[in-house]
């Protein structure tokens, strides 16, 4: 039985954590730093209050545990768990040193930071904390040196990792400026004498990684690709460690840290095609060969050409550009749904754009958005919708003794069938369904197609929700039955550019269609709208028509069998 490898747990003032018994450095592995100025504040005013309230703190402060991959006898030591604090109190640190204003002082509290070589103690220059290599000279120009503090740049013109540095240097700045110096001093004095941390030790990687997933779990601030990314490097070996590390994360700061965690279920999807039954840290491995196999093959052939094609599904020009007008048109309407799983077969498709002409890839985006509103108008549930979309792929790529999908883009005259039932139907019953359907309703009346800020367009009913007695409506419709016939239905719908006015909804027909449903000159962005200010009167017969107009409308989009009218 192999000897399990030891871990040490102290209890370290701050002042020896920043000394030379500890050289820290963020492995690559590490998420940036995350910390937002709300937290880097929190920590400045708890250490306040505990060096002002005694009594309360008993003098002392506990700033909880870091976990470092650190040999005995030797000082250097990975942050695994800490990366936070560490980076934070380094600021802290380092700007407590500027603001000083005796030169000597300043310069013994440069120790804090950085340590100096000296022969007698045998030790060489470094500085007590190195940030991962891709924030490293940034932190190290405008946090670390000395006087680095004073030049601070705009958070305003950074990004990601640097422009938090920048942000909390400022804020913690702006704070300890405004205090008198001998507060500042003795806030130097109670962080490096009276505030502690508890340092956990190990001396292996793997009893690191494994420590790292235990916390994970236990709530640590990481997520499923943090995981993933520790394991992927730790298998990559210390040659590639770092050029991988540089490479993943390049795509995640272009993608952003939500969408890179999606990207990594589309992915899983692209290789399961099935409904996820575990974590995704946990099986993705199992489930996406070439992540269990060589690391820098996952991020060059799959990692990196789907994460351009997730770029490319979010670029509506250069979609329109590379595969045509009608296949732009697709993916902004694919966007609209309250769903996602039409993403992995669009992901695949792109990624694959070269097995076939750019003609036949917009033909399949098309199809594609045909299925998925098919199952979004119809209401299927997730495993109807996963295993539509698996058989998609199938069809498109077919896996090794798997059997043929029996559907995939293809809707049978069933399903049609089913799928212009619920767009004759009472669609705005369905909140979720019917303004993405009337936003590609209206899009297909225009030539040119319309766009949408989808916070200040609104549904209204032509014909009101609830009809007062004797009104104009209750003439022009008198039978209850024929109302809620008509009443939710697409003829009976228009957008707005506005708030609904319940006030306006029974207004006569001719006041409501120009001041209600027009603009400032009498006129609507919308052709769903429009027409309906065409119309001289609003009755059953009006909307009898309009309802083939605008149900033939949509057959034509999504090519089907011209319905018979009901």
């Amino acid at each position: 039985m192999a000897e399990l490898s030891p871990i040490e747990a102290h209890e370290r003032a701050i002042g020896r954590v920043f000394g030379d018994d500890y050289a820290l450095e963020i492995p690559p592995y590490q998420r940036p730093y995350a910390w937002e100025r709300e937290q880097a504040l929190d920590l400045l005013t708890d250490l306040l209050d505990a060096m002002d309230n005694t009594k309360a703190s008993g003098g002392v402060y506990f700033l909880g545990s870091i976990v470092l991959i650190k040999s005995p006898g030797s000082p250097d030591a990975k942050v695994v768990d800490g990366q936070q604090r560490l980076t934070t109190l380094t600021i802290l640190l380092s700007l407590l040193r500027d603001l000083t204003t005796d030169y000597e002082l300043r310069f013994e509290r440069r120790s804090y930071v950085y340590q100096k070589a000296s022969e007698d103690k045998g030790t060489l220059p470094r500085y007590r904390l190195l940030l991962r290599e891709q924030d490293r000279p940034f932190f190290l120009e405008y946090v670390q040196e000395l006087n680095a503090t004073n030049k601070l740049p705009s958070p305003a013109h950074l990004d990601g990792s640097q422009q938090r540095i920048a942000d909390n240097a400022q804020i913690l700045r702006d704070r300890l400026s405004a205090m008198e110096e001998a507060r500042r001093n003795k806030l130097v004095a109670f962080l490096i004498q009276h505030c502690y941390l508890v340092v956990v030790a190990v001396p292996t990687a793997d009893a690191a990684r494994r420590i790292f997933t235990v916390l994970n779990a236990r709530g640590l601030d990481l997520t499923a690709t943090d995981i993933l990314k520790a394991d992927l490097l730790e298998r990559a070996g210390s040659a590639l460690e770092g050029s991988l590390a540089k490479r993943w994360e390049a795509v995640e700061l272009e993608l952003g840290r939500d969408a890179f965690v999606e990207l990594f279920g589309h992915i899983r999807m692209i290789y399961e095609r099935d409904k996820p039954r575990s974590a995704l840290e946990s099986a993705f491995k199992a489930v996406v060969p070439p992540f269990a196999g060589d690391a820098e093959a996952f991020v060059t052939q799959v990692l990196e050409p789907i994460a351009d094609s997730y770029g490319l599904l979010n670029d509506q020009a250069e979609i329109r550009k590379r595969f045509g007008n009608e296949a732009a048109k697709a993916v902004r309407s694919l966007q609209r749904i309250d769903s996602k799983d039409w993403v992995a077969p669009a992901l695949l498709r792109l990624w694959h754009a070269d097995q076939g002409t750019p003609s036949e890839v917009g033909q399949f985006l098309v199809e594609l958005e045909r299925v998925a509103y098919y199952l979004f108008v119809t209401r299927a549930d997730v495993n109807e919708r996963i295993g539509r979309f698996a058989g998609v792929m199938d069809q498109f790529e077919p896996r090794p003794a798997r059997p043929a999908a029996p559907t995939g883009l293809i809707l049978t005259s069933d399903e049609q069938r089913q799928f212009i039932s619920a767009l004759n139907g009472p669609l705005y019953k369905h909140s979720r369904v019917c303004k993405p359907v009337l936003q590609r309703l209206d899009e297909a009346l225009s030539s040119g197609g319309a766009a949408y800020d989808d916070q200040i367009v609104s549904i209204e009913h032509v014909l009101p929700q609830t009809v007062e007695e004797n009104s104009e409506w209750a003439v022009a419709f008198p039978i209850e039955q024929e109302r809620k016939r008509w009443l939710h239905r697409l003829a009976n719908l228009v957008f707005l550019t506005r708030r609904i006015n319940t006030r306006a909804s029974n207004w006569p027909f001719e006041k409501k269609k120009v001041e209600y449903f027009g603009s400032k000159d009498g006129t609507s962005p919308f052709l769903l709208t429009h027409g309906v200010q065409q119309c001289d009167f609003w009755d059953a017969a009006t909307l009898e028509t309009r309802q083939a107009e605008l149900l033939g409308r949509l057959c034509t989009v999504w090519a089907l069998e011209e319905p018979t009218q009901s």
